[in-house]
């Protein structure tokens, strides 16, 4: 008789900076049940880029790396233990966050990024999702979408299973929530500003209009 071992599926972190020196990458792991969503991960992907906005530091994977260390004793469990191989090769990973950062360029006070975020089931003939964002203005309002659905989820099953563990959860969802909402509401904020600074540095001439000569036939 074959016994056959389950593996657990999987949630892969992986982060990817690209510099003057190069292409730099690095993976996390964790089991995806039961934080192994975007709903519980993505708000550490925007943490790590309004932090280095904030700081106006370069995108670096050490960087990255010791702000998942941080996380190692939060509530929300969050990928710590690196993870050496091809995550799309792989059918234990049900859910890969790939987020790719460079510096900053110019007047730019943003690093540079782009996320893809792939969901599926593990196995043979299974479904995918594959959802993508540029800019760190999108991948904060991304999170602040996934974790508004999540929190509204909890929610509702709160009602049919008033559970003790439910209703922690429940609350962490909402904590996390209005955090995203006040995080998603800022960066709003700041791209009106930039509009509003670019229409008055460049404002749009308006099209004349041309009148054409009445003719008159006698």
């Amino acid at each position: 008789m074959h016994v056959r071992i389950q593996s657990p599926a999987l949630l892969v972190l992986r982060l990817s900076v690209t510099d003057a020196a190069g292409t730099h990458r690095r993976s996390w792991s964790m089991p995806a049940a039961p934080s192994g969503s975007p709903a519980w991960q993505l708000p550490t992907v925007a943490a790590h880029l309004i932090r280095l906005h904030r700081r106006q530091a370069a995108p670096t994977v050490d960087g990255f790396a010791a702000h998942l260390a941080e996380l190692s004793g939060a509530p929300i469990p969050f990928p710590q233990a690196l993870y050496d191989y091809d995550p799309l090769h792989d059918g234990r990973v049900s859910c890969l966050i790939d987020l790719h950062t460079e510096p900053a360029q110019g007047n730019e006070r943003w690093p540079r990024c782009s996320l893809m975020v792939l969901e599926q089931e593990t196995g043979r003939c299974a479904w995918s999702r594959i959802t993508r964002r540029h800019g760190a203005y999108a991948v904060i309002a991304h999170t602040h979408t996934e974790v508004a659905a999540e929190a509204q989820r909890l929610s509702d099953r709160r009602r049919s299973d008033p559970s003790g563990r439910t209703a922690a959860l429940c609350e962490l969802a909402e904590e996390v929530r209005v955090w995203a909402q006040r995080m998603h509401q800022q960066v709003k904020a700041e791209q009106t500003l930039i509009r509003a600074g670019q229409e008055r540095d460049h404002p749009q001439t308006q099209p004349q209009t041309r009148r054409s000569k009445r003719v008159v036939l006698a």
